[in-house]
């Protein structure tokens, strides 16, 4: 298994549907922000303020959720794995952790990366082994900005190109966004969107025949929730995939792991 592939592909593409109205108008939170297009978003508007403002906060944390089912015996290939993965962010002194977790399986499968100082350790346990790896690495202040920059544009607009070279987008551009009223996250107000048609190409589910979606957005740009779902037949199998996004923890501060030091020791010449 690619175990990236659930952040860079299926982690793609969110948002949104059915209008909620009051007294016969569409209910429209934020009416003013310039990242809404009427009753649906102005994508690179809205992803533009959302990196913006979490790179000024110095880190965000993003937590997302994959569960998935198929209706055979046996697994399809490709496929998703039920999964948490957590990915946070900390500019100001120059760390990242990364964590991923397959959460459907009989042992215990988890993975994890915590980068600082110029050193990368790793971590990974199956079932009862647990095995470290460590290497250096020369990555700048920039650099790190630069891969937060490209991670918290996930399911909101994601860059990519096309076979004859062109820039292309895969996000919520790939559905049909719609005002829904008010929402609220972390006891925040929000306007929330909701989609009931995905018109992009996916890889699993690869033929979706059903699909819905939910973001959420505070007035200043940034999305902190993000919901999706596919359902669709899949390598002659029934399969769904739904997807949350969580951006939380704005500033966050990423402390050294309590197996950090073992890992120095394991993999000490």
């Amino acid at each position: 298994m690619d175990r990236r592939r659930f952040f860079i592909g299926v982690g793609t593409g969110v948002a949104v549907g059915s209008a909620g109205c009051l007294g016969g108008e569409p209910d429209r939170p934020f009416p003013d922000a310039d990242w809404r297009d009427e009753d649906g978003l102005d994508v690179a508007t809205l992803s533009e303020r959302h990196v913006e403002a979490l790179v000024d906060a110095g880190g965000i944390t993003l937590f997302s959720t994959a569960e998935t089912t198929h209706d055979g015996d046996t697994e399809p290939s490709p496929w998703l794995p039920s999964q948490e993965y957590e990915s946070a962010y900390d500019l100001e002194n120059g760390r990242q952790y990364v964590r991923q977790e397959l959460t459907e399986t009989e042992e215990t499968d988890v993975s994890e990366l915590y980068v600082a100082d110029g050193e990368a350790l790793v971590r990974q346990r199956i079932g009862d082994e647990t095995q470290y790896g460590r290497q250096s690495v020369d990555r700048s202040a920039d650099d790190l900005e630069s891969a937060m920059r490209s991670e918290v544009v996930t399911g909101i607009r994601v860059e990519g190109q096309t076979a004859g070279g062109e820039t292309e987008y895969e996000g919520l551009n790939l559905w049909n966004p719609t005002s829904d009223g008010e929402g609220e996250v972390r006891g925040e107000p929000t306007a929330k969107f909701t989609a009931d048609a995905f018109e992009g190409d996916r890889n699993i589910p690869e033929t979706v025949e059903t699909a819905s979606a939910t973001v959420h957005v505070y007035e200043f740009g940034v999305v902190p929730r993000l919901k999706q779902s596919w359902a669709g037949e899949h390598e002659g199998q029934e399969a769904t995939v739904d997807v949350d996004i969580d951006y939380r923890d704005p500033g966050v501060t990423v402390a050294e792991p309590d197996w950090a030091e073992e890992a120095r020791e394991e993999t000490s010449a």
